[in-house]
């Protein structure tokens, strides 16, 4: 019966292929994320045999990770020393214990600073021959030659631009030595992106520094040697680790190591992925459902015909349930090649030249036949439900081409209100679940069982939602009929059939709801991320510490504030660097200084009702006892625990204050301030309008302080929460004998500066001193908002493409409806308002439906709170691209549903069409 209906199979099968393709396209992209052992390989080892280092001295007790020569242990003793040899012992060289005649590659990295064409640059480098050819694979030369001596080096070509210099040309090194470097070619590193910046010179030719210097910083890198995992271990008890070609090709049997590094924590991709995975699946069965449930509907005259001939009801329920195999086999299959396609060409356009990030093009057959069986089984599924209703066809009614509409109960929708809320529940209790796997110890079984809840839920809620939907129907109907004819007729017509408008429903309903959960998830991911930055200044603003260290490691104040302000002034083209002054701040309790235990430093106090307490940051404290007091954790500019975030107590002018703020002064600030008062930029410092200042010797809690004075305060919170605590005039420290310097050199910048400023500035500074060093606060990083609007635009097209398909075949059969129409006349403008009006509510409740739903399992995550009463996973949806997919997506499919329809006056001249 598929091969007698082509044009409606081929829908159904397209039906079958839209989720596929994306199931398909995800899975092909995270298995290209992950290299092969052989891909791995390469990248850490070129085409060399092993790597070896010596983080430690000979131990015969030394055990490691075969994938992972980093991870290493020792047996210890109570005070974590080793217990086979002391401190003091010596790594010893590889060449003292390799076989004579081992042939040694080195690799050292180390920093360097750069002349650039507009300043002064950073720069990492590598010291070795990353240029042989046994490297290949992971450095690859790309132009030029290779150094035949200390002042000839190889960069990237990103680094070339950054110099603005070609082959042949020089570079000024000012650090870590003073040197003149010829550029003779460049490499390609597989680690770096298309933009990134590395130097290449031979051995200590940067800092003077040869490998047999820094035995622990140097990595030996073996072309010829073949090395084994028995030979790995025993090379272990020289101190030496070794990742080794044989061993990532052919690593022991698992658990047969002391140490094993596992999979590596990709929790967070894993639930996601699985969540969207199930959801998907899911989808297949609505899709698939809508498309079966409408051809089974026009089928019934077929299989009238055939009951009638002798065929039972088992007998028609196979013929429309095979169908869904056939179809769904052959869309699913359709589907991953398409699926496979679309990923080839999105890894081709988002790949950034990192071999990291796309190791290879993976496609992975077995979980491709999975995604392929589970979607033909969810179309037979589909196929199963209208095959049994199909089952039960009233012969005598089919063959004379009757339908009466169903007729409404009210057990259908209270059994959905019901299934809806059983759903809402579960998906709770998946995210609890969650909650539950992530806090210590970590349980991976229950973290799958969370994710299963979740889709359980999600699901129930659907189906719920299905069976409520004629309900919703009927109230839409009554609703729309005041707009016109056409708006009553059609309206009227699918809330009179919901055997083809509610599967049309459906479809539109479970795309929007998986594009409206990964939304969702996006966005609360970005959420989390901005919460837990740490801002030192608002966002764009350039800040340089005057506070500076000596030879000796000890912190001193610089005085050339103000040729710093210059240097900023004259560096970027838009900004208005001040200099800002600060109190200094106590010592650490574990910094006192013994030859000086009378100077006292003052210290805003903070309101011990709204800090963590002091016990609840012990090193050595349990996991099971993290601190669940809803004052923890204590925001970093508040802990007295950390050293050197910045000063505490600022002062200066009204547009120094605006100046950190990045906003103007309030006027409840500027009056307080003007009365001797201080204003504060965390409410923590505050308590009834008044903050104290203590004069003490070290930020210990428990030092009575020298000298208490309590001034007016007010709070006036920055956008986001930055390492400035309290500001008071100069005229008020000055009255309150307050030891305050200048300190800290801030330009607010109304954009992110290009690299050529930022280059510019350095140079600038490091004129004044080489201690000197310009940020710039970038914020967190930014990509909820690009992850949203994509998503947004997958989502109308996959949803544009379910519903001109679900309403078409919808349309198709309610073609004797049409035809009804014509024959009694109805106007063209009717005939579309019809099309038009009956798209709004299929495409309209379908849409906020799936949004609505599409909330549910991230607010289900977002329950559980950390100890400080924030939600662990963020309750952040992009409320803008959510609205627009409820209202402007439906708003579309309409118009496109009132530009097909039939527009144009047809003479009824056949009455076949309405029998």
């Amino acid at each position: 019966m598929a091969a007698q209906s082509v044009g409606r199979s081929v829908l159904i099968a397209i039906l079958v292929a839209i989720p596929v393709i994306g199931m398909a396209g995800i899975a092909t992209v995270e298995a290209s994320n992950i290299a092969t052992p052989a891909e791995r390989a390469t990248l850490e080892l070129g085409s060399t045999q092993a790597r070896l280092r010596v983080p430690s001295a000979p131990d015969p007790s030394l055990v490691q990770d075969p994938q992972n020569d980093s991870f290493w242990d020792i047996d210890r003793d109570g005070e974590g020393e080793s217990l086979n040899h002391s401190d003091t012992a010596a790594s010893v060289a590889p060449e003292s214990f390799l076989p004579p005649g081992t042939r040694l590659l080195t690799i050292r990295q180390t920093s360097v600073v750069a002349e650039t064409a507009h300043g002064i640059g950073y720069f990492e480098a590598l010291q070795g021959q990353p240029w042989d050819e046994s490297f290949a694979g992971k450095w690859d030369v790309t132009a030029g030659t290779t150094p035949t001596s200390d002042y000839e080096i190889m960069v990237t070509a990103a680094t070339l631009e950054r110099f603005g210099v070609a082959l042949g040309d020089s570079i000024r090194v000012t650090e870590p030595m003073a040197g003149t470097f010829r550029i003779v070619g460049t490499i390609r590193s597989a680690a770096l992106d298309n933009s990134g910046e590395e130097l290449f010179a031979r051995p200590g030719a940067f800092d003077g520094v040869l490998p047999e210097g820094d035995l622990a910083g140097t990595e030996y890198y073996l072309p010829d040697t073949r090395v084994d995992w028995p030979e790995v271990q025993q090379l272990n008890t020289h101190g030496a680790t070794v990742l080794s070609r044989s061993v990532i090709l052919d690593p022991p049997p698992p658990g047969s190591t002391e140490l094993s590094g596992g999979a590596g924590a990709r929790g967070f991709m894993v639930i996601y992925v699985g969540l969207l995975g199930g959801f998907a699946l899911f989808e297949v069965a609505l899709l698939a459902g809508a498309a079966f449930t409408v051809g089974a509907r026009q089928q019934q005259r077929a299989l009238a015909i055939l009951a009638s001939v002798g065929g039972d009801r088992r007998m028609l329920f196979r013929v429309i349930s095979f169908g869904g195999i056939i179809l769904g086999a052959l869309g699913a299959t359709v589907g991953t090649l398409l699926g496979v396609g679309a990923s080839w060409v999105y890894m081709g356009i988002s790949a950034n030249g990192s071999a990291t990030r796309y190791p290879g093009f993976h496609v992975e057959p077995l979980v491709l036949l999975g995604i392929i069986g589970f979607a033909t089984a969810a179309s037979w599924i589909a196929a199963a439900v209208p095959a049994r209703a199909a089952a039960r066809v009233d012969v005598v009614g089919a063959l004379r081409g009757s339908r009466r509409p169903p007729k409404p109960t009210r057990r259908r929708p209270i059994f959905g209100l019901i299934l809806v809320a059983l759903g809402a529940l579960v998906t709770f209790a998946g995210g609890l679940v969650e909650f539950a796997a992530n806090a210590p110890p970590y349980n991976s079984r229950l973290v799958a069982a969370g994710v299963w809840l979740i889709v359980a839920g999600a699901v129930i809620m659907q189906i719920g939602v299905v069976l409520i939907a004629p309900l919703i129907l009927r109230a839409a109907a009554r609703l729309f009929s005041r707009f016109g004819a056409g708006a009553r007729l059609g309206t009227r017509d699918i809330a009179r059939n919901p055997g083809r408008s509610v599967p049309a429903i459906a479809a539109i309903m479970s795309t929007v709801f998986v594009a409206a959960f990964a939304m969702s998830l996006v966005a609360s991911a970005q959420e989390t991320t901005n919460r837990t930055y740490n801002y030192a200044t608002a966002l764009n603003g350039a800040r340089v510490s005057l506070y500076t260290y000596d030879d000796d490691g000890q912190r001193m104040l610089g005085t050339d504030g103000k040729k710093v302000v210059a240097a900023l002034n004259s560096s970027f083209s838009a900004t208005d660097a001040r200099l800002l002054s600060s109190a200094p701040d106590p010592l650490l309790p574990f910094g006192i200084n013994e030859g000086d235990t009378t100077s006292t430093f003052v210290y805003p106090r903070v309101d011990p009702d709204t800090v963590c307490p002091s016990d609840a940051l012990r090193e050595d404290k349990a996991e099971s006892e993290a601190p669940k007091d809803p004052r923890c954790p204590t925001p970093e500019m508040l802990n007295s625990n950390l050293s050197e975030v910045n000063d505490h107590l600022w002062v200066g002018s009204f547009d120094d204050l605006a100046a950190i703020l990045n906003e103007p002064v309030s006027d409840r600030s500027r009056s307080v301030l003007s009365a001797g008062g201080v204003v504060s930029l965390y409410s923590q410092y505050v308590v009834d309008d008044k903050a104290t200042l203590d004069w003490k010797h070290t930020t210990d809690t428990t030092e009575a302080p020298a000298r208490t004075v309590t001034v007016p305060a007010n709070v006036q919170k920055p956008n986001d929460p930055i390492t400035f605590g309290v500001f008071m005039l100069s005229s008020t420290a000055d009255s309150l004998g307050v030891d305050y310097r200048p300190s800290f050199v801030l330009a607010q910048l109304p954009a992110a500066p290009p690299q050529a400023e930022l280059d510019a500035a350095r140079g600038a500074l490091r004129t004044i001193s080489p201690s000197l060093y310009v940020n710039v606060e970038t914020g967190p990083e930014v990509f909820g908002a690009t992850w949203a609007w994509a998503l947004l635009g997958l989502t109308a097209l996959i949803a544009l493409a379910s519903a001109t398909i679900a309403i078409g075949l919808a349309r198709a059969d309610g073609q004797r409806d049409d035809s009804v129409l014509t024959s009694l006349g109805a106007s063209p403008r009717v005939r579309r308002a019809f099309g038009f009006w009956q798209a709004i509510v299929i495409a309209g409740v379908g849409s906020v439906i799936g949004v609505l739903l599409g909330l549910v399992p991230p607010l289900a995550l977002s329950l559980p709170q950390d100890s400080s009463g924030h939600s662990m996973q963020a309750f952040a949806p992009p409320w803008l691209q959510l609205t627009l997919t409820a209202i402007v997506l439906p708003a579309v499919i309409a118009i496109g549903s009132w530009l097909t329809a039939k527009g144009t006056r047809v003479r009824f001249t056949s009455r076949s069409a309405i029998d």
